[in-house]
């Protein structure tokens, strides 16, 4: 399979975004939010965005502090801390940012989301550098941000990663397989996928692979028989009292 970003729907809603931030008036709004359910490509179209601005990409953990954010997004700039208190660091950030224009990306935000002392640390790094920050989280981190009055109104893009449609499974196939897959093999391979793209990709690897043994060009449900489309299955829980 080739190694690309296909231009699916939740990518095409994402790059608007991005242009919408990367472009706007200085002084508006420039946070945006990525939010979605695992499996939907939140992870790939990050990286992706990221590479095209040259992004200063960190993942949150649970067990952050204010300073250690701080830490780690002055050690992903490659800077020493001239001091470990959270104010002199802030401004060492925010000078760096200014001067490179760099947007910083958040990932895991919803680590980050319910403390008001980080929250609002960010939302003073937004504020002072004017760069813009792209926070990334599951489903739900939206409905938690809205508690934050001052800093959801720094947030000018929202930004859904909804489950692919059929439309989106040919696309990928297309745009990733080098070997044709037949209608009736991709419908049953989105039905079983429910949408999720992390699984339709898998099933979309797993039919190619199959093709290539056979070694056929085209592939469809005579050929691809009663395969896994997702290598394997999960154990299914056993009942209480059962072997």
């Amino acid at each position: 399979m080739k190694s690309i970003v296909a231009p699916v729907k939740n990518i095409g809603n994402l790059l608007e975004a991005s242009e919408a931030l990367l472009t706007r008036t200085p002084g508006t709004p420039g946070i945006g939010l990525i939010f979605g359910k695992s499996g939907l490509g939140k992870t790939t179209a990050t990286a992706w965005f990221i590479n095209r601005c040259n992004g200063v990409y960190i993942r949150a953990l649970a067990t952050w502090t204010p300073g250690s954010m701080l830490q780690t997004i002055l050690r992903e700039l490659d800077v020493a801390p001239t001091k470990l208190r959270a104010a002199p660091m802030v401004s060492q950030i925010v000078d760096i940012l200014r001067v490179t224009g760099r947007p910083l990306f958040i990932d895991e935000f919803d680590y980050i989301v319910e403390d008001k002392k980080m929250t609002e640390t960010l939302r003073d790094i937004h504020d002072l550098s004017s760069v813009p920050i792209v926070l990334v989280g599951m489903d739900g981190v939206q409905q938690k941000v809205q508690l934050r009055d001052q800093f959801v109104n720094r947030i000018a893009q929202w930004v859904e990663f909804k489950p692919a449609d059929f439309e989106d499974t040919q696309l990928l196939s297309g745009e990733l397989c080098e070997v044709t897959i037949k209608v009736e093999l991709l419908r049953k391979l989105f039905d079983a996928s429910k949408g999720v793209i992390r699984l339709i990709v898998i099933g979309l690897d797993a039919i190619e692979r199959r093709a290539q043994t056979l070694g056929i060009a085209e592939i469809g449900l005579e050929e691809w028989g009663n395969a896994s489309f997702f290598l394997s299955e999960s154990p299914k829980a056993k009942k209480r009292g059962g072997y």
